[in-house]
């Protein structure tokens, strides 16, 4: 296809794809922090690449003043965005020194060999526009290498604590692929509402007789934590992963880095009381809840605390 640039087609005989895109579902980093592991455990290089040029929006046309709503002191707040911030976040960014044009970042949308795991690894960023042709041109690499089995890794903002293991929800568009993982602790939830490009993907899938499925992890939401990559979730569809697929992965620096990130939390919970009685009300919530993601249920749980303040911040 037109919109694919493959440097050179590798030899590989029926390998599994693994997806990880940044957007709807990359909360804490595991849709892109798991590929990323993987692609630097098994020591994966790129092949092929999705020309960017025609699936992003670059300009977002500002027909009025957008607005942002917020609550501050119990009182709702709607006030005013500067259209230039709000246009900003869908352009290339560029870097221009002394008035000379370095470089043009658009986003990148990559495929990653790993012959001896026999994985193919893509990593990309979620397009605005033209969904049937991003979906054709992954479709097309995998009937290039004679892929029959994809997964998709990602991630859900549930009512979980920090303090309690990450389920994993997992969904498919063929009724039968479900016997596949039978004995896997995954859940099979209920969902309506917006979808992701991923569900486009699985959906049309079994036209092309290929077997998709998707493995989302739970993360929790700390509202006034800045805590963008999560590793204990990371960690969690990785061992999965490591296990249906064989790949044989000491993952102990990941379970290094999931008991780090813990630690920090407890911490801050001993430290800030609001955040204590979070961290509770949620440790109830999971261990009635038979699937991990309710939305509903996180927001009443989290207007229910009197959160006072920034509890603060934590790393990888």
């Amino acid at each position: 296809m037109e919109d694919i640039i493959v440097e050179e087609w590798p030899e590989m005989e029926s390998p599994t794809m693994v997806l990880g895109l940044t957007g709807w579902m990359d909360g804490g980093h595991v849709s892109t922090g798991t590929v990323g592991y993987l692609r630097e455990r098994l020591a994966a290089r790129p092949f092929a690449e999705i020309d960017p040029m025609d699936f992003y929006m670059f300009h977002f046309p500002v027909s009025s003043i957008p607005i942002s709503v917020y609550t501050q002191d119990g009182k709702t707040v709607v006030a005013p965005v500067n259209p230039m911030e709000f246009a900003a976040v869908f352009r290339p960014h560029t870097k221009i020194e002394h008035g000379v044009i370095e470089e043009l970042i658009y986003p990148t949308n990559d495929f990653w060999c790993a012959e001896e795991s026999s994985l193919v690894l893509f990593s990309g960023e979620e397009p605005h526009i033209r969904w049937g042709s991003y979906c054709d041109c992954i479709f097309s690499i995998a009937d290039e290498m004679g892929v029959r089995d994809i997964y998709f890794v990602g991630s859900v903002a549930s009512p979980i604590p920090h303090t309690r293991e990450p389920r994993i929800t997992a969904s498919v568009a063929d009724e039968s692929l479900k016997e596949s993982m039978e004995g896997l602790e995954v859940g099979f939830g209920e969902y309506e509402g917006p979808a992701s490009i991923t569900t486009c993907l699985a959906y049309h899938s079994t036209a092309l007789e290929l077997s998709m499925r998707t493995l989302v992890a739970e993360v929790p939401h700390y509202p006034f934590l800045d805590m963008p990559t999560y590793p204990p979730s990371i960690l969690k569809v990785t061992s999965m992963l490591n296990d249906l697929l064989g790949l044989g992965l000491d993952l102990s620096d990941l379970e290094a880095s999931a008991a780090t990130a813990r630690e920090k939390l407890n911490r801050l919970m001993e430290e800030n009381e609001s955040f204590r009685d979070l961290v509770e009300k949620l440790e109830e919530a999971y261990e009635y809840q038979e699937t991990s993601a309710d939305e509903q249920l996180l927001r009443r749980l989290i207007d229910s605390i009197d959160l006072e303040g920034d509890a603060g911040q934590t790393e990888d």
